[in-house]
């Protein structure tokens, strides 16, 4: 006689074994009372199903960005077996390392250049020195202007009122 067990068990189970890297298949089939090899099918399947393992991008947000860098440091030197094995141990998958020692690359490729922020701060410096001048040069040729138009208005004022002059 065949069992159907109802998606919600599956799924509760499937998820039980995803955000549980360190007991096998086999244990959560005898615990449920199932079949190792139904289990081992329920979760073939959902793998090809949906590509990523439940819970998966969830596990690496607990490791903080010091924490994968540290071990990808720390498994730099180990064997193909013993960065498996510290994999089980850790509850991460060698490919999420091998994503983790890409990224830390990548990350110090991108990494600005002391020398290089250091001149920037000068430049910027600079344009600040340069634009302050400018400002004070523009406000200083703006109170000329004003002064002279000021000047213009009442020369044409006086000549309203006293007329033109006379050439003598």
């Amino acid at each position: 006689m065949i069992t159907e067990y109802s998606p919600e068990f599956k799924e509760s189970l499937l998820q039980k074994i995803f955000f549980n890297p360190d007991r096998t298949v086999v244990s959560f089939a005898r615990e449920a009372s199932i079949p190792g090899s139904t289990v081992a099918t329920w979760v073939r399947n959902h793998k090809k199903k949906n590509g990523k393992i439940m819970g998966q991008k969830k596990r690496e947000k607990l490791w903080s960005a010091e924490k994968r860098f540290e071990t990808v440091l720390l498994t730099a030197p180990m064997s193909e077996a013993e960065k498996s094995e510290f994999c089980r141990k850790h509850g991460i998958y060698p490919a999420q390392l091998k994503e983790w020692k890409e990224d830390c690359i990548a990350g110090c490729r991108n990494a600005p250049d002391k020398k290089y922020i250091k001149e920037a701060k000068e430049k910027e410096q600079q344009y600040k020195k340069k634009t302050r001048a400018l400002e004070k040069d523009l406000r200083r040729k703006e109170k000329a202007l004003a002064e002279t138009a000021a000047l213009l208005v009442l020369k044409k004022k006086v000549q309203e009122i006293w007329g033109e002059p006379e050439d003598e």
